[in-house]
């Protein structure tokens, strides 16, 4: 197999693993903007993948003007993992939310936000 093929095949798998997760789990740049989103967070937030892709997750999600005053995107001291709390808006159920930063070059490049719910 050519690397393009294995490359294809691995975010298939991957994204079948991931939605298999009763946690959600949105994937964003830097600049907050969605690139993925799993079934969980589909669903909690009653969007489709078509919706979210491409948009702001303070927008799209939360209907925020602007970026969560916890977000650790835009906090002062960045931890790769940091445990924020989230609302989801539609449900008002309240998550516990993980943050995992990829850096690469001295930047962020990727951001995983987890969210499980809070019992």
């Amino acid at each position: 197999m050519d690397n393009k093929k294995d490359a294809g095949y691995e975010e298939t798998l991957l994204n079948l693993i991931l939605d298999e997760i009763d946690d959600i789990i949105v994937i964003h740049d830097s600049q907050h903007t969605i690139i993925w989103m799993n079934r969980a967070g589909l669903e909690a937030f009653g969007k489709t993948l078509d919706e979210v892709i491409g948009k702001s997750c303070y927008t799209e999600l939360f209907g925020r003007s602007c970026p969560c005053e916890t977000c650790t995107i835009t906090a002062s001291t960045l931890d790769d993992r940091c445990k924020r709390y989230r609302t989801v808006p539609r449900t008002g159920e309240h998550y516990e939310c993980r943050t995992m930063i990829l850096n690469g070059g001295g930047e962020i490049k990727l951001v995983v936000q987890h969210l499980k719910r809070c019992d």
